[in-house]
């Protein structure tokens, strides 16, 4: 059944809900009301296309202005690795734009939501990826995205669910692993943090211009947790400089 009301009032009089403008509170049903209520978490979605871009070996993406809250590379980590399977290297994850440097490795440009596509917009082809040439497919690549309280957004809509949803890219022959974790702490490592999921093999990608794959998390285990929480992305064990995975569109999603 179509949603017409939340909470007694006409979804034609609802300005926001639960501090969620309307314009981010998604229609899936192609109507006026949605059959369910659906929150884009406005500050949520990265895109990363106000970010400055940095590609190659020589360093690692700066987070800045609307992405000021993640942390990138060693400053994300407790410790001096993140240590998973070997004490390798902490590397952040770079910010590219278009293809990456590499041939034969990396997407042709930022994800297009909804199909994946790849953009060809200069406003909207950025994404991060890990650049493993010049031998850097030895270290482990961690950034962290900012610390969100899921129990204080979410309020009295706890029994909504609640996922991680972000696109990866893995065209290359040498692909390494993408591990993504959570922690109530700001800098962490593979002995202290949660792994959420663990994507130690990709098919489907044949090319650069193969699209984007959509990758779902559930979070519903933190809904009533009342302390910030952190996510971070770790990759690593690629073979060879063919191993630029990209992650892009990252969002939490209320349904």
């Amino acid at each position: 059944m179509a949603i017409s009301k939340v909470s007694g009032i006409a979804w034609a009089n609802i300005a926001s809900y639960g501090g969620v403008a309307k314009a981010n509170i998604a229609n899936l049903g192609g109507g006026t009301t949605p059959p369910v209520a659906v929150v884009n978490w406005s500050s949520s979605l990265y895109h990363f296309e106000d970010q400055s871009t940095q590609e190659g070996t020589s360093g690692n993406w700066s987070p800045t202005s609307t992405h000021s809250t993640w942390v990138n590379g060693t400053s994300a980590v407790n410790g001096t690795y993140w240590g998973r399977t070997s004490n390798k290297t902490v590397k952040g994850w770079n910010l590219g734009t278009d293809n990456s440097p590499s041939g034969q490795t990396g997407p042709n440009g930022g994800v297009v939501i909804p199909g994946g596509t790849h953009s060809t917009a200069a406003s909207s082809d950025n994404y991060l990826y890990s650049e493993a040439s010049s031998n850097r497919n030895r270290y482990a690549f961690v950034t962290r995205m900012p610390g969100f309280n899921f129990s204080l957004e979410m309020g009295d809509r706890k029994s909504n669910n609640l996922d991680l949803i972000f696109w990866v890219h893995a065209f290359g022959s040498n692909m390494g692993d993408l591990y993504v974790y959570i922690d109530t702490a700001t800098t962490s490592n593979h002995s202290s943090a949660t792994e959420l999921a663990a994507y130690e093999s990709f098919t489907g990608f044949t090319s650069n211009s193969s699209v984007w794959q959509q990758k779902t998390i559930s979070l519903n285990s933190y809904r009533s947790i009342s302390s910030n929480h952190y996510i971070y992305f770790v990759t690593q064990n690629g073979t060879g400089f063919r191993s630029d995975l990209a992650i892009d569109g990252i969002q939490i999603v209320e349904s």
